[in-house]
């Protein structure tokens, strides 16, 4: 079971299930694969028997744009500059100088009527699956290029058994299944690289674009000599100090007003506390003082009453 949150290092994350290629270098017409299922590995096998060319197309697969892609890298070739992806869709394998010529001539197992196929399908402990294909074929001299990414698992031989150029291949794939879906389990980039690889990284749980040239110069390290400077080239966001300094003083001058507005304000309050208990012992004390002019006047009322009481009173006992 892999997983991507998983704390185990032998386990965790989205793992290679299988990798598979069609004419991809000196694979000539057949589906050749590997299968770790998610396992560790070692690649052997004798000088020219498809090691590299095994790993540029997995290197090809998760970092599709060239300018951050080096072939050739794990064979330890000084050369870097001698395999491109045209070299390995026709299967260059060598040269030879002919005689008379006054350069030497590429020698190829395909013309440009040929077209590759490169899958990988990775998985995880939660079961979950992301295939990776890409497809080139030419178009006249110009390498035309497709990228998709599956959630379900995808073989060469069952999903892709009769390229076209004119995307039948594709309409196949998306009536097989997307046509009865509201999520899409196939997703098509068309010749955009940087769109297959912004979504590459969303569905594999990755950061940011960094991993995927991390990955490209991990593939073919040999002696680490400036580890700060891989760090900082290879592992560190591309961060611009001036704008982030303009960001924080405008945001330190932002919070600098809004906390003198909000100290201006607390002074306020305190110069009219006083006023503000004034005017609650005046709103006192004019309640007080009209209550005791209600009260004289019922005084004067009451002592009215009482002697006219005892007026009455009086005048009957003389008037008796």
């Amino acid at each position: 079971m892999l997983s991507l949150f998983s704390t185990r290092s032998d386990t965790s994350g989205f793992r290679l299930n299988y990798l598979e290629v069609y004419n991809w270098g000196t694979f000539d017409d057949e589906i050749i694969r590997i299968e770790p299922k998610g396992n560790n590995s070692l690649l052997t096998g004798a000088n020219g028997s498809g090691k590299t060319t095994f790993i540029d197309a997995l290197l090809t697969l998760l970092v599709p744009q060239k300018k951050d892609r080096f072939y050739n890298q794990s064979s330890g070739s000084e050369k870097k500059g001698d395999r491109t992806e045209e070299s390995y869709v026709l299967g260059a394998y060598g040269t030879i100088l002919k005689e008379g010529a006054s350069s030497a001539t590429a020698q190829r197992l395909r013309n440009k009527d040929t077209y590759s196929i490169l899958l990988a399908s990775f998985g995880n402990e939660d079961q979950k699956t992301v295939t990776l294909f890409q497809l080139r074929w030419f178009s006249g001299n110009e390498m035309r290029r497709s990228y998709g990414i599956a959630h379900i698992p995808l073989t060469i031989e069952n999903h892709f058994p009769k390229f076209d150029d004119k995307n039948l291949w594709k309409h196949r794939l998306e009536q097989e299944f997307n046509s009865n879906t509201q999520k899409k389990r196939v997703e098509f980039f068309d010749d955009y690289p940087t769109r297959y690889a912004k979504r590459l990284i969303a569905v594999l749980g990755m950061k940011s674009l960094k991993a995927l040239k991390l990955f490209n110069q991990t593939v073919g390290i040999k002696v680490l000599e400036d580890l700060d400077g891989f760090i900082r080239i290879n592992m560190l966001e591309d961060k611009k100090p001036e704008a982030t300094y303009v960001e924080l003083r405008n945001s330190f001058v932002t919070l600098s007003s809004a906390k003198n507005k909000i100290d201006k304000t607390q002074e306020q309050l305190n110069q009219l506390e006083p006023i503000n208990n004034l005017a609650e012992k005046l709103k006192e004390k004019t309640s007080r003082k009209e209550k005791l002019i209600h009260s004289r006047d019922l005084a004067v009322l009451w002592f009215s009453k009482k002697g006219k009481e005892l007026f009455d009173t009086e005048k009957e006992n003389l008037e008796g």
